[in-house]
């Protein structure tokens, strides 16, 4: 599957999940994730599918699964695991993934990156330190 094909059918399923047929986006987003199992619109429709449908745990469960193997929006999967956590009663679990991804996103900021390497390391501009 193309990447104009996999986007035409993630937005037909997206579509089917918000006007309320689960049922009709369920096999949507099964064949994107057989068809391009490293991108996260396969996983994240499924679970969705699940949260619609009030099945928390198993949405938990498929993003879990998929956290590691998908490359793709993998930062938007994790969010959703997030809230599926909270839905859930998983709050722990939601914590320690909150806190994962505050420190993922301050690692991934360039700037701060580099101002913590430095705080670090003690090297780079002084004024940069501050």
């Amino acid at each position: 599957m193309d990447s104009k094909e996999l986007t035409y059918l993630n937005t037909l399923a997206i579509s089917c999940l918000a006007t309320g047929l689960v049922d009709q986006a369920q096999p949507a987003f099964e064949l994107i994730s057989e068809s391009a199992p490293g991108h996260t619109a396969g996983p994240v429709g499924l679970a969705s599918v699940e949260l619609a449908r009030g099945n928390y745990d198993k949405a938990c469960d498929i993003l879990q699964s998929s956290a590691e193997t998908t490359s793709v929006n993998a930062s938007q999967a994790r969010k959703i695991l997030m809230n599926a956590l909270v839905a859930a009663n998983r709050l722990d679990e939601a914590d320690e993934l909150r806190d994962s991804l505050t420190k993922l996103e301050a690692a991934n900021d360039d700037h701060e990156y580099v101002t913590m390497s430095h705080r670090f390391f003690g090297t780079g501009d002084p004024r940069q330190l501050g």
